[in-house]
């Protein structure tokens, strides 16, 4: 019976010590717009390298990998998604930041955006890491790698619209007139469209646009284009248009005899007949989980710290679309294709299925730490590289 009595006393004794401790340990909020295999990569990459720091254990990290919120031994983490729906974003962010996290790490444009505008004018916002993020600094969010708010830091991922406008005109060399729609509420597609444009009218084409509010508005929008006679759709990084809504345009592009080419690589997997553009998923979950490791160790100042940028591209072609468009694919451009769908089968070379795995080999942190350390101080802002964007910002202006 005393033996009972002890255990009991003993059991709540450490109860509020183990509450206690789970209060002191840093909050970190991973939150994303949609839900897209390719986010889920990413945030196992950033899962991983928390675990290679011993920020968390193989059985928390198990936990995590289905989205389970997490009182840790270390660590607290909670989850955060919003449907490509931005009044849901608003919201989940109000109820994230009613449990005042420490990080807020930020997966696409768009809940970036939401959340460094939501933190802004707090006298101690919680730091802001970022990924998934496609021009950020045409997008507004930032002015340049060093030139930032001190609480935000990241990795951004390159866009390469020039590498799918050229393989559209490879391909198709009497185009004439190309068709694009965006979100007129989200800066990517904005951004994206201006730059379409851009490389396209270059280039001699006729670029016509389309602004939509919702998906819904789709259909008419990509009917609008076809009938002003449009040789091929190219969309832009725009998760409400291009990804969501992208099956929309696929099936009118079906009917039609249209091809669509889009700049993310995983696009033929919802309809496009050609994609040229970023698969560094994994690659870009493990610099944000450096950066996030690095902040909570303390070996970082995010105030001096660059946003990195991730580059990386890589071809897709779907053979399936393009035969229901009655379009015919190169041989040259097949052979130099990392995802290819045929028959509705996918096919991916080994460099970008690598990029695919939801859990990486975790690395000890003593391998981790030679790597991880040359990418932070590649990242460091001194005055000198501060003054020399400065200067460069100042020059675009003038």
């Amino acid at each position: 019976m005393k033996k009972a009595v002890i255990a009991l006393v003993l059991l709540a004794m450490m109860l509020p010590l183990a509450a206690v401790q789970a209060e002191d340990n840093p909050t970190v909020a991973i939150l994303r717009f949609g839900s897209l295999r390719t986010f889920d990569v990413t945030e196992g990459a950033i899962l991983d390298v928390l675990e290679s720091y011993g920020w968390i254990s193989a059985e928390e990290n198990a936990q995590l990998s289905n989205r389970e919120d997490l009182e840790g031994e270390n660590i607290n983490i909670i989850w955060g998604s919003a449907d490509f729906d931005l009044p849901s974003a608003n919201l989940m962010l109000e109820a994230t930041l009613d449990q005042e996290p420490d990080v807020l790490l930020t997966i696409t444009t768009a809940i970036t955006q939401l959340a460094i505008n939501a933190v802004a004018d707090l006298d101690d916002p919680p730091t802001v890491l970022f990924t998934s993020v496609y021009n950020p600094y045409k997008a507004g969010i930032l002015e340049s790698a060093c030139i930032k708010p001190a609480h935000v830091g990241g990795s951004l991922s390159s866009t390469p619209y020039e590498e799918v406008l050229s393989l559209l005109m490879d391909e198709n060399p009497d185009i004439q007139t190309i068709g694009t729609i965006f979100n007129s509420a989200e800066a990517a597609g904005v951004v994206g469209v201006a730059e379409i444009k851009r490389i396209a009218e270059a280039q001699g084409l006729e670029v016509i646009e389309a602004a939509v509010a919702d998906i819904s508005d789709i259909s008419l929008a990509a009917e609008g284009l076809i009938s002003k006679g449009i040789d091929a759709f190219v969309m832009p990084i725009d998760l409400r248009t291009g990804a969501a809504g992208l099956p929309i345009v696929v099936n009118l592009g079906n009917e039609y005899g249209i091809p669509v080419f889009h700049p993310i690589l995983f696009s033929i997997y919802y309809g496009a007949t050609v994609s040229s553009g970023f698969y560094h998923y994994y690659a870009q979950g493990e610099n944000v989980g450096v950066l996030l490791a690095a902040h909570l160790n303390g070996d970082i100042d995010i105030a001096t710290t660059a946003i990195n940028e991730q580059t990386g591209n890589a071809i897709g072609i779907n053979l399936d679309m393009a035969g229901r468009q009655e379009i015919e694919i190169s041989q040259e451009l097949i052979d130099q294709a990392d995802a290819v769908i045929r028959n509705g089968e996918a096919m991916i070379s080994d460099r970008v299925g690598a990029e695919l795995r939801m859990q990486g080999e975790i690395m000890s942190m003593e391998d981790r730490m030679m790597g991880d350390q040359e990418f932070l101080a590649n990242l460091h802002c001194s005055p000198e590289r501060i003054a020399e964007e400065q200067a460069a910002l100042d020059a675009m202006e003038s």
